[in-house]
């Protein structure tokens, strides 16, 4: 029978290594955010963001 404390602890560090690749790229973006922002000013500054949930054609 295998414990499963024992499974847990062969997991972590795929899943601390994942973690940590996941919060690279998380971070990479929003470098990339803020550098086209910088780049790319909002055309239409006094417009209203789009809704959270999409188009209405979504």
């Amino acid at each position: 029978m295998v414990d499963e404390d024992d499974v847990r602890e062969m997991e972590k560090p795929e899943q601390d290594e994942r973690l940590a690749e996941v919060r690279r790229d998380i971070a990479e973006a929003k470098a990339d955010a803020a550098d086209l922002r910088e780049t790319n000013p909002d055309p239409f500054p006094d417009s209203d963001p789009p809704n959270e949930g999409g188009t209405p054609a979504n």
